[in-house]
């Protein structure tokens, strides 16, 4: 009884946990360890995250179990709020967009010639909404399954 339910227990956290996400808590003990010092300091804190074993936990137990399994079901990593994007054309266009806590998406666009335009991006089940900053809607997108 005992390794028939030690089976279905290995099988499902297989099963549950193939997906592949931000692995968003690794990701943010890795980004703070890069902000300590100069490359010595680093690679020490480095060394010591991965020998008490803070990265094995973070990635295999925390992101690999519970976040990416959240992030696959529900399509939002929890941990993942507050990521961002940033990104300047060749012409100066600029675009910068802020991931927030409520699985919403704030986007500033700002031109060339320095005209700025604000939008909040909502996705719903197969729908992205570009809404302005009054909460009209702007534009829509019906995402093919």
């Amino acid at each position: 009884m005992k390794k028939g339910l030690i089976t279905l227990l290995c099988a499902g956290m297989i099963v549950l946990t193939g997906c592949y996400g931000k692995n968003a808590c690794f990701n943010k003990i890795h980004q703070w360890n890069g902000t300590l010092g100069d490359k010595w300091i680093n690679s020490i804190v480095h060394f010591f995250l991965m020998v008490i074993p803070v990265y094995g936990i973070a990635l295999g137990l925390v992101d690999g179990l519970v976040l990416n399994t959240v992030e696959f079901w529900t399509g939002s990593n929890p941990l993942a709020a507050d990521d961002n994007y940033y990104e300047k054309d060749a012409q100066g266009n600029e675009i910068a967009a802020v991931k927030n806590a409520d699985g919403t998406m704030s986007v500033e666009i700002t031109t060339a010639k320095g005209e700025k335009a604000n939008l909040m991006l909502q996705r719903d089940e197969n729908v992205v909404r570009a809404l302005n900053a009054e909460g009209d809607l702007v534009a829509q997108y019906d995402i093919a399954k």
